[in-house]
């Protein structure tokens, strides 16, 4: 083996570790970029990056974002929060640099590359599953056991992307095509599984992009009319089951309350003025807490605490029954197991469930708009501070409050606003890239790296394929509910496989 073949297989290895790592080791990330920036240099063929870099010279419009972002350090204030986010940075400068400059893979080594990815992320999927079903979890956010949940929806989405390009589109065996298929079968499951949403919108959002792509490239009518009419008929039944969720959660399916009802026993209910609505059933009607307490000491050994009354009713509630004693005999064994483990809801135990997942988000909804509690719904915490980011950025809209300085002002703001999650969210972000860009450095690189999403498909057009696309959609769309690429693991899905699906040109 050449020297050359060397440092080119080193190369792949230290590629193909990377994308292993993706979804499972952030150690085993930061392990990878550093051999592949030292296996780089030690190439030490300065000739050929160069002759390379100007045949790829939009490379560096990728990699000068790292300094564009650097106009965020001239007024910061807190240099040492400045300085570990400008080298968690480094890959913005770094990777598209390397990928440019080094001798690009064939289809061959691609397909190895996210091959291996795939089959990462399938052993992630897996494991966690695994976990979920030998341990009581307190959300689902807790079945990620390698990064953070969000995230992993990600490199579960770009798996699905892969694994179905494969299938269609690369000429292999038929027991290869078709284990993409299952493989890619497999990781939906799990992403329906996990609950994840903003991963099951953008896997929506993307089916039906490719749907569309599959429909304007077909020639024949009657191939557009069959995927055309199939593709509606499936966005129909996705809104229709939505909207039938939400409007049996939210339609009132009691009778004016009867104040003067008694229970079996003949003691009287209590009813709660103003009650929050769970499941067509107000929570606070027909509420006899001390039958609660009694039966509960029958049918449980577990202590009835707060906590505990609380679940009770709420999970009685969400069946229909009345709050007594009567309703709690009623029970089966393994809902008063679901209810000793602090589950509120009978609807909350449907594991993969689109209507569980609806079900947590309204009832959050509700808790804000009678208590002003945000702690049941991650979706209006992010509301929260969006409202604050963008208080900060309409003060600070040039040049932002400075990198490494967003974060304090950011938790300054939610305290003026006298925010129910002040002091929660403290050392977090904004919870939307943009807004993160933006109040940082301010709205001259946010303007930038808008410009880097889209300038591939205005002049880079030959280049562009639909994984690309499809990869680019996945990291856009998360980005407005997510700090994507301040987690490592979207930061190299940005700046390393971005570049090499878009400069080593041959189809992955």
């Amino acid at each position: 083996m050449s020297r050359k073949e060397f440092h080119h297989l080193f190369y792949l290895l230290g590629t193909v570790a990377l994308a292993v790592a993706m979804p499972l080791s952030h150690f085993l990330m930061g392990l990878s970029i550093f051999l592949l920036l030292l296996n780089w240099v030690a190439e030490w063929n300065w000739r050929e990056k160069r002759e390379r870099l100007q045949d790829n010279r939009q490379g560096l419009l990728f990699a000068a974002f790292y300094l564009v972002y650097a106009i965020g350090l001239v007024h910061t204030t807190d240099w040492v929060a400045a300085g570990e986010e400008m080298l968690g940075k480094l890959p913005f400068l770094l990777s598209p640099i390397v990928i440019i400059t080094s001798k690009p893979f064939s289809r061959k080594e691609l397909q190895g590359i996210f091959g291996a990815f795939i089959l990462a992320t399938l052993f992630g999927c897996c494991w966690n599953f695994g976990y979920a079903q030998t341990h009581t979890l307190g959300n689902f956010r807790e079945m990620s056991r390698f990064i953070d949940h969000i995230r992993f929806s990600l490199c579960v989405v770009m798996s699905v992307v892969l694994g179905i390009h494969y299938f269609l589109n690369v000429e292999q065996s038929g027991k290869l095509r078709f284990l993409y298929l299952a493989i890619s079968l497999t990781l939906l499951a799990y992403l329906l599984y996990s609950q994840t949403l903003s991963g099951i919108l953008i896997m929506m959002v993307i089916a039906l992009c490719y749907i569309v792509h599959l429909i304007a490239s077909r020639a024949d009518r009657k191939t557009k009319w069959i995927f055309g009419s199939a593709t509606a008929l499936l966005l129909v039944g996705v809104i229709g089951y939505t909207v039938h969720i939400t409007r049996d959660y939210f339609r009132v399916k009691d009778p004016a309350p009867d104040t003067s009802a008694l229970t079996a026993s003949g003691r009287p209910y209590t009813f709660e003025e103003d009650p929050v609505l769970e499941c067509g059933h107000y929570i606070g009607y027909y509420v006899c807490e001390e039958e609660l307490a009694t039966a509960w000491a029958m049918r449980s050994d577990s202590a009835y605490d707060g906590l505990t009354a609380a679940t009770l009713t709420r999970y009685l509630n969400s069946l229909g029954l009345r709050k007594d004693s009567a309703a709690v005999m009623r029970l089966t064994d393994e809902d008063i197991r679901h209810i000793e483990r602090h589950t509120a809801n009978a609807y909350y135990v449907r594991k993969g469930s689109l209507r569980r997942a609806l079900y947590e988000t309204y009832f959050g909804m509700s808790l804000y708009r009678k208590y002003g509690m945000l702690s049941e719904s991650s979706m209006l915490e992010r509301v929260e501070l969006w409202r604050a980011s963008w208080q900060l950025v309409r003060d600070n809209w040039l040049f932002g409050v400075g990198i490494g300085s967003q974060r304090a002002a950011l938790d300054r703001q939610l305290e003026l606003q006298h925010s129910p999650i002040a002091g929660k969210k403290l050392g977090r972000g904004s919870h939307n890239q943009y807004l993160t860009f933006w109040l940082a450095a301010g709205i001259i690189p946010l303007l930038y790296f808008c410009f880097l999403l889209v300038y591939p498909f205005a002049r880079m057009r030959n280049r562009v394929t639909f994984v690309y696309f499809a990869l680019i959609l996945t990291l856009a769309l998360s980005m407005l509910v997510e700090d994507t690429l301040n987690a490592q693991t979207g930061r190299m899905l940005f700046t390393a496989f971005a570049p090499i699906l878009l400069f080593h040109n041959d189809e992955p």
